[in-house]
């Protein structure tokens, strides 16, 4: 198989294949470059052999494929020959000290080399007339110079095949092994079949077609030079050379696909054939042709589309107004923050907000900001040309990552033709290429329509969290002191919060209800947790000069990874149930908004599946008419035969209802949470 196709399926690894199919493509051009003797000599079987050593790409099926390939061109005794050479390169380029110092391409190019000429300067000294001085320094050169180029296509071919566009080391180093391939690969098979035409055409067409006219025109010089020296016609160099520039000219002018591309090809060749170069009517030349054709045509679609002009120049990526609305988004999102809390940048001194203090807020809002990261350019070609192939047009595809390390892909596109496309189909595809499970944002299009419009898909998290609230007041038919708030926030986190206000009615739940508004606010857009509670006790401080207060229990559940963090003020006890264990999170601290720069006390949790996590405010703990209370939740809790947060919270507002006559002692909150993983 021609290498540019080889380097789309190989590299873009997009057939579901195993590992060691994948690598038996490499083996079939280990074999051919085998082949490739020049003079008795085969440095460029050295060199493959020593590239895909230092690349790590499955060197042990390339060592016996060059072999064999040798084996059928070359004398016994330079067979041993080179088999020890590769042999030794191998142990050497993986032994323990060298596997950290393989990524310096030009000192291990250089050590094979090297390896090459002592090797043969062994088999110089043992047997007469084998090899010349000469020889051994021309061919441990070429080994050094074909193992250092090789590198550079194998990189391309495995890690980001869209290089070869834009980068001149990838691009002749995938042509070199492609051209030592072709070299050696048999000229017919059972004198029937023309095998080195057939490839070289149909790579010349693939690879033109596919990555561009620059391209196409240098493997073109190249396929057609190997043509011209193999079949002892000279011709080919220019006859193909013509045809190829002919043809895609007509086809940037018409703006068809791959089927007019090559019936445009095949009427300038049969056109040349006739009037101009009588040989490529021969039977051979017209069998290769056919064939060549008969496989570009018929190729799976995904591998050959075109590859988009913004993927090879980055523009997908870069400086795409979407990126700059974004941002602006955000922007907006902090100065909301800054309304909402309503304080003023001219407090007094003592208790106010000061300059620094909010050059640190902005500070610590521009390390929140999402950072754009560059997608390898291979894994953007894939998902533009699956989305193609669904008649979906790629204007801009971001990826970013936000603080916490997560991954959110911003999409804008459109439908070229034909019905719309839900959301769901553009997901499934960006998933698969990236193989990272994807989710789509709740504020994001679901359909993707006849204009440009964003989609915005985040990594799914491992965790979800089942919640249920009762929420009582002391008095009936008077609003409750107790506020709470559960939601989601940036970054996949969960957002539990509960707040207690001073006494009960209607100021005490107008001062909690204001502490969560101000800290949903700033966590949402992206505030520090603790600059957040800081921010809004110092708010709550100066506001109320001490004399409201409302207490603060907030959690946050990291949904990727389970960790969580509690942060209390005032608040009463958390307990954690795994099992036949149960522990319990206190508070010392004061509440917030009695004096400015009171602690807020943390800690650290890691959270596993079917943990349950039950939040209460004072009036529940305060109902309780024993002695210790802590341990009356204790057997409470661990008595409840029950899985579900909302049988959960229902048996313990039933227990104290029972235990207090049905008279609380204060206003009373519960929230139960059960964290479940669903990866």
């Amino acid at each position: 198989m021609a290498l540019f196709f080889i380097c789309n399926m190989y590299g873009g690894q997009a057939m579901n294949f195993s590992k060691l199919i994948q690598r038996m493509w490499l083996w079939v051009v280990g074999f051919f470059v085998g082949c490739c003797q020049v003079q008795g000599l085969n440095p460029f079987g050295v060199g493959l052999l020593g590239a895909t050593a230092i690349t790590g790409s499955g060197s042990s099926l390339v060592y016996i494929g060059i072999l064999l390939g040798m084996f059928t061109k070359l004398s016994y005794l330079h067979v041993i020959r080179y088999g020890v050479i590769m042999l030794i390169i191998f142990l050497v380029l993986n032994s323990k000290g060298l596997l950290e110092k393989r990524t310096n391409v030009m000192i291990m190019s250089l050590l094979v080399g090297m390896l090459s000429v002592i090797v043969n300067l062994g088999a110089y000294y043992l047997v007469d007339n084998y090899i010349t001085t000469y020889e051994v320094f021309l061919e441990g050169l070429l080994v050094f110079a074909s193992t250092m180029i090789f590198v550079y296509g194998l990189n391309a071919i495995e890690k980001d095949y869209v290089k070869i566009t834009v980068d001149s080391q990838a691009a002749l180093g995938v042509m070199a092994i492609a051209a030592a391939a072709l070299y050696g690969m048999p000229a017919e098979i059972g004198g029937v079949f023309s095998l080195r035409e057939t490839f070289a055409l149909f790579s010349v067409l693939y690879a033109t077609y596919r990555f561009g006219l620059s391209i196409g025109l240098s493997w073109t010089v190249i396929a057609s030079g190997i043509m011209a020296t193999t079949m002892k016609e000279s011709l080919y160099l220019t006859v193909w050379l013509l045809i190829t520039m002919g043809a895609y000219a007509i086809l940037e002018m018409l703006v068809g696909g791959r089927l007019l591309y090559g019936l445009i090809y095949t009427l300038i060749y049969y056109v040349a054939g006739m009037f101009f170069y009588d040989f490529l009517l021969e039977e051979n030349s017209q069998k290769a042709f056919v064939s060549a054709l008969f496989l570009f045509l018929f190729a799976p679609a995904r591998y050959m589309l075109r590859v988009d002009d913004k993927v090879k120049n980055g523009e997908l990526a870069e400086n795409s107004p979407e990126w700059g609305r974004l941002v602006i988004g955000r922007i907006n999102e902090l100065a909301s923050a800054f309304k909402r809390i309503d304080y003023t940048l001219y407090s007094d001194a003592a208790t106010g907000i000061g300059f620094n203090d909010v050059g640190e807020i902005i500070e610590g809002f521009t390390n929140q900001l999402d950072k754009q990261v560059p997608l390898r350019k291979t894994i953007e070609a894939r998902i533009i040309e699956e989305l193609a192939l669904k008649d979906i047009q790629v204007k801009n595809l971001i990826l970013v990552k936000n603080n916490d390390d997560r991954y959110e892909i911003y999409l804008t596109a459109r439908v070229r033709k034909g019905r719309l496309v839900h959301a769901d189909i553009v997901r499934q595809i960006i998933q698969k290429e990236m193989n990272v499970k994807l989710i789509l944002k709740e504020e994001s299009r679901s359909i993707v329509s006849r204009n440009y419009e964003m989609m915005c898909f985040a990594q799914k998290p491992a965790f979800i969290c089942q919640t249920a609230v009762r929420a009582l007041s002391r008095y009936e038919g008077e609003i409750s002191g107790d506020n709470f708030y559960i939601g989601d926030i940036r970054g996949g986190q969960k957002l539990i919060i509960i707040a207690d206000g001073m006494g009960n009615g209607a100021k005490a739940s107008m001062d909690s209800n204001s502490l969560i508004e101000a800290m949903e606010e700033l966590l949402m857009a992206g505030f520090d947790k603790e600059m957040s509670i800081r921010l809004v006790n110092s708010y709550l401080a100066d506001k109320n000069r001490g004399e409201t207060f409302t207490t603060l229990d907030m959690m946050l559940v990291d949904l990727h990874t389970g960790y969580g963090k509690i942060y209390k003020q005032g608040a009463a006890t958390t307990y954690i149930r795994r099992g036949d264990w149960l522990e319990m999170v206190k508070s010392t601290s004061l509440p917030v908004g009695v004096v400015e720069g009171a602690v807020c006390e943390k800690c650290n949790k890691k959270f596993y599946n079917n943990d349950i996590i039950v939040m209460v405010s004072d009036g529940i703990l305060e109902s309780i008419i024993v002695e210790n209370k802590d341990d009356y939740m204790r057997e409470l809790l661990m008595n409840i035969d029950m899985d579900y947060p909302e049988d959960i919270a229902a048996e313990i507002v039933s227990r104290i209802r029972a235990m207090s006559g049905s008279r609380l002692k204060d206003d009373a909150t519960i929230i139960v949470c059960k964290v479940v993983k669903t990866l």
